[in-house]
């Protein structure tokens, strides 16, 4: 589980911190999940590797990848493709007429969120590279006129790549333009990959590393896999191929995230070396996508001697992998690279003899280099197109024809060389289950028979009201009125319940035809959630009739996986049936979701009364959160459907014997605090409040658990008794910049904050503020009467609230004002308001309005104060150390500042409340400041504050190395959001977006003041959260 991580995130992050510090580490063992692979040549299943990384060990890796893979990457060869870290990248649209677009490829990037680059900046950039290089090797020159967008953009995005360059190749094309192509895969490439060849690839290609030994030994030392088979049954362990069992574990774990940049670093010196071949050669072009490779070549001898090449170098490194014979393309290609397999084909398949092997081989492998078919991406275009079309603006007709474009790549039967068959099937069934929902169009007759009805039942209730008789006719009316409403809406049921059968049956289809892509399991689920379609008893029995013999191992996964996905949708379905912005359809595909759920025979998928040790380890695990799913979805969802929530309660007692959420945590060990913390999770409920039934979770805690005394500072005006009884036992729990959660507390608490021992620094802190409070107007104060006051009020403004923020950081920068230190206290608790801005002199009033230059009069003459040893809060700080670039730490506070300000709400989202929580910035934050209706000018001043981007912005300035631009070449993507990097250059920005705002007030009859929005297209335009697009461009 990632929760209890997540809820003691900071505690976590500063241990990691401090073994990086120390350069010592231990991995916790590696739990073994054996997930479904492909059958083998005789049909039967079989299962993969597959481990359960702690979340741990996940974040620590990452952690490597981030400051250690730009300089590894940057020394890959560019016709590497495969798990490449993640670079923005964008097109400069606005060239000269006539001119093509210009591909920009910028530093790595980090604050996106992104490890690696997207799928479809790797995958389909391979593929059409292999295409557009084997038609450059038979021309002189590409015509770009003759590409299609794709390939030329492709084109464009060569990054390096020699193949492409007109002067790389030296041999002279042949006659009619025959090539010759192959492609071969590396065997169990993740598991052979030995961990001896990673440690090496970090020690040749690190610069410097050789003088960094803590750096080395905590390398070496975070390189040691162990692996914990219990938990899963003998059967399963046997099936897995390549075995395993508990111990060491000499290869990539399978489920590491960062596993392929591992990959990447142990085949850089095969790389590099085979690299160094190519140029030499400049006959041959070597393609590789983790495991995948392809080769051109002018002649087919050539392609054999390269292949063979290629597999010495990996013999040779020592690095573990071998070539997987049974999978070259052609398949011929095996008789000449692994002679001794003839023996293993069938007799009519077998060549009679060498010299016809090598002409079959010869044949399979040749292409047209002109027109290259075998290399061609159609396919991979239809994707992309796909992926690209906004649904939301496509007519009806249009959509229809899309979703037929989806059918196909769904079900047909596509050769996978352009793109795996999983993949195409996958992307296919999700964007079927995601756009069916948006194909539900209100019937028309339907919606004039209800208008035409409510006149006549107004009507009806006209007359009733002033004591007539009922009007005949109207009657009549009415019911044949009701007679047609009733006819239409089941037809509008009808259409759509038969739409909704015919796509499940589609997704339901390509998963019985392939039942070890999961993928495509879990969409057919995934279906079932958005529409509220009925699908899950035809799982079930599907589930039952393959529950026996070789698929039994698969079902048993399936099964768990099923059990896991439903959990989540449980908790988002009854989220979903409480929100009132929600469309009626939507609530109603919960509801009806919900009811199929309770309604499926869900032990056909785990068994839930069965005994633990019966069960594989992640079956338990299943079932465990599939019970605390059921529990909290019956509290969030009984006021509104009672009913669906005693049948929740119903199942929850059938499984463990009690609905109680006291009962919830002594069945499955864990603590209510971690279940709670799972539920906001996934649903992004109750941001901001608790809910109604708050109460009853509130008293299944045990504040001395860590999960659950984390959990219940979520409320701090909430916090119970039992709490308040532990942080006087233990005044440790709380440090200094607690004091701004801790005032929070005591406003509501006043009686149980008396009984903390007032020596205490921060109970000392917090008792000061709350006493400076009792004669000044705090900026909490002005925030609630600026709320109060009318929308075109100057008091609450966009122009005041930058006011404010000027004359706070003004100070700073005046003679006698107070230390630069200070800024590391700004807090709206720290800050107080003259009250003359509350009741403003009569002498500014015109007509008894408060007008614009009479307010700016005011609100300068008696500017706002900071009390510089005011209360510490950790919610308003960037987590940098004291003494580690001060200025970029202390950006976040007065963006928060201007935050509240703008909002009139002070109010933090409540998981702030729990320490580490506050880093999430970028969903909670991003997405309020997007719909604040201010100024572009003010907007792009608290992104520079508070966007994580803003942050590594500076640190890109300063860091080059980190961003692999140590050397510069990356595109510049921060023209237009640059770095705000001093005091001084912030207020001046400040109170430019003041100038402009100043220019768009105006006032009106009446002397009323109004203030225009000013908006500037280039700030719209600019650059996105981490990303400078998300286009389909690069395809």
């Amino acid at each position: 589980m990632i929760q209890p991580f997540e809820l003691n995130l900071e505690a976590e992050l500063d241990a990691i911190r401090t073994d990086f510090a120390e350069g010592s580490w231990s991995n916790r063992p590696l739990r073994l999940v054996p997930q479904p692979k492909s059958p083998d040549k005789q049909g039967a299943p079989r299962m993969r590797q597959y481990f359960e990384v702690s979340v741990r060990d996940q974040v620590a890796w990452a952690a490597v990848a981030t400051v250690l893979g730009p300089e590894l990457d940057r020394k890959m060869p560019a016709w590497s493709y495969g798990n490449r870290l993640y670079r923005a990248a964008w097109y400069d649209e606005e060239r000269e007429a006539g001119k093509p677009s210009r591909l920009n490829i910028g530093p790595y990037r980090h604050a996106a969120g992104h490890l690696y680059r997207r799928f479809k900046h790797s995958w389909p950039l391979y593929r059409r590279h292999i295409s557009l290089t084997v038609r450059r090797m038979v021309n002189e020159r590409l015509d770009p006129e003759l590409l299609d967008e794709g390939d030329r953009r492709a084109l464009d995005q060569s990054d390096g790549l020699r193949y492409l360059d007109a002067q790389f190749w030296v041999r002279k094309a042949p006659d009619g333009g025959t090539m010759f192509a192959g492609s071969f895969d590396l065997m169990k490439f993740y598991p052979s990959v030995r961990v001896e060849a990673i440690r090496r690839g970090f020690h040749d290609h690190v610069d410097g590393i050789g003088g960094e030994p803590v750096l080395a030994e905590l390398l070496r030392q975070m390189l040691v896999f162990e692996v914990d088979a219990s938990g899963v049954s003998k059967d399963m362990r046997e099936a897995i191929n390549p075995l395993v069992s508990s111990g060491e574990f000499d290869g990539i774990p399978t489920g590491l995230f960062v596993g392929g940049f591992l990959a990447n670093v142990a085949m850089l010196s095969i790389d590099l070396e085979a690299d160094r071949l190519l140029l030499e050669n400049r006959e041959i072009a070597h393609f590789r996508f983790v495991d995948d490779h392809e080769v051109l070549a002018y002649d087919f001898d050539a392609l054999l001697d390269w292949i063979r090449t290629y597999t010495g170098l990996l013999e040779a490194s020592g690095i573990g992998v071998n070539v997987e014979p049974d999978k070259y393309v052609p398949p011929e290609l095996k008789w000449l690279l692994h002679p001794e397999r003839l023996e293993d084909e069938k007799e009519i398949d077998k060549p009679p003899n060498a010299e016809e092997a090598m002409r079959r081989a010869r044949k399979a492998s040749m292409v047209d280099g002109r027109k290259p078919t075998q290399l061609m991406t159609r396919t991979l275009a239809q994707v992309s197109m796909l992926a690209a079309t906004d649904f939301d603006l496509l007519t009806d007709a249009g959509r229809s024809q899309r979703l037929e474009q989806l059918e196909w790549l769904l079900l047909a039967n596509i050769p996978e060389q352009e793109i795996r068959g999983d993949t195409r099937m996958a992307f296919a069934a999700a964007r079927i289950a995601l756009l069916t929902p948006a194909l539900f169009r209100p019937n028309d007759d339907l919606l004039a028979a209800h208008r035409s009805m409510q006149v006549h039942l107004d009507k009806r209730e006209k007359n009733r009201r002033r004591g007539q008789a009922a009007d005949e006719a109207n009657e009549v009316e009415i019911a044949e009125l009701e007679k047609r409403v009733a006819e239409l809406d089941n037809l509008e049921r009808t259409g759509w319940r038969n739409l909704l059968d015919r796509h499940f049956g589609l997704l339901f289809e390509a998963f019985a035809a392939h039942p070890d892509k999961v993928r495509l399991f879990l969409r057919v689920i995934d279906f079932c959630r958005t529409t509220g379609h009925d699908g899950l008893g035809k799982l079930t029995r599907w589930m039952d009739e393959n529950r026996d013999g070789e698929t039994r191992l698969l079902c048993c996964y399936l099964g768990a996986t099923a059990v896991q996905a439903l959990s989540k949708h449980i908790l988002t379905a009854c989220a979903d049936a409480n929100r009132p912005n929600l469309l009626h359809r939507e609530r109603n595909a919960a509801i009806s979701f919900l009811e199929s759920v309770l309604g499926a025979d869900l032990d056909r998928f785990v068994p839930m009364a069965a005994e633990t040790a019966s069960l594989q380890h992640f079956q338990h695990d299943a079932r465990r959160v599939y019970v605390a799913a059921l529990l909290l979805g019956a509290a969030e969802v009984e006021q509104g459907a009672p009913q669906l929530s005693e049948k929740m309660r119903q199942r929850v007692m059938a499984a463990i014997g009690g609905d109680t959420f006291e009962a919830l945590a002594a069945a499955t060990r864990v603590p209510i605090g971690s279940w709670y913390h799972l539920f906001l999770s996934t649903t992004r409920a109750h941001r901001d409040l608790p809910p109604s039934y708050w109460p009853r979770i509130e008293a299944a805690h045990d504040p001395d658990i860590p999960q659950d005394w984390l959990n219940l500072r979520r409320y701090p005006a909430r916090l119970p008794a039992k709490a308040w009884a532990r942080l006087v036992r233990s005044p440790d729990l709380l440090r200094t910049d607690d004091a701004g959660w801790l005032i929070e507390a005591a406003r509501a608490n006043p009686t149980e904050f008396s009984s903390l021992p007032p020596s205490d620094p921060v109970v000392a802190s917090v008792k000061a503020s709350l006493a400076a409070e009792n004669n000044e107007m705090t900026l909490l104060d002005w925030a609630v009467f600026a709320k109060e006051r009318g929308p075109n009020d100057p008091r609450r403004s966009e122009w005041t609230a930058l006011e404010i923020a000027r004359q706070i950081l003004s100070a700073f920068c005046e003679f006698g004002g107070p230390e630069i230190d200070g800024l590391d206290l700004i807090h709206p608790e720290n800050v107080f308001v003259d009250p003359l801005w509350k009741d403003p002199p009569a002498d500014v009033l015109t007509n008894e309005r408060l007008t614009w230059e009479g307010w700016r009069s005011v609100a300068r003459a008696k500017p706002v104060h900071f009390r510089p040893e005011g209360l510490e809060d950790y919610r308003y700080r960037e987590n940098l150390d004291d003494n580690d670039r001060k200025w970029a730490r202390r950006l976040r506070p007065v963006g928060q500042l201007l935050w509240g300000t703008l909002r009139h709400d002070f109010s933090l989202p409540s998981a702030w409340n729990i320490r580490g929580q506050e880093r999430g910035l970028v969903d909670l934050v991003a997405w309020d400041l997007e719909r604040l209706p201010i100024s572009s000018f003010t907007l792009k001043i608290l992104q520079a504050c508070l966007l994580p981007r803003s942050l590594e912005s500076a640190l890109l300035l300063d860091f080059p190395s980190l961003f692999g631009n140590l050397f510069g070449g990356a595109a510049d993507d921060v023209e237009f959001d640059r770095p705000i990097k001093s005091l001084p250059k912030l207020i001046d920005v400040i109170e430019r977006a003041q100038l402009v705002l100043t220019r768009s007030q105006m006032t009106v009859l009446e002397y009323e003041p109004r203030q225009l929005i000013p908006v500037r297209l280039q700030h719209v335009g600019r650059l996105g959260e981490g990303d400078a697009v998300d286009p389909e461009d690069l395809q």
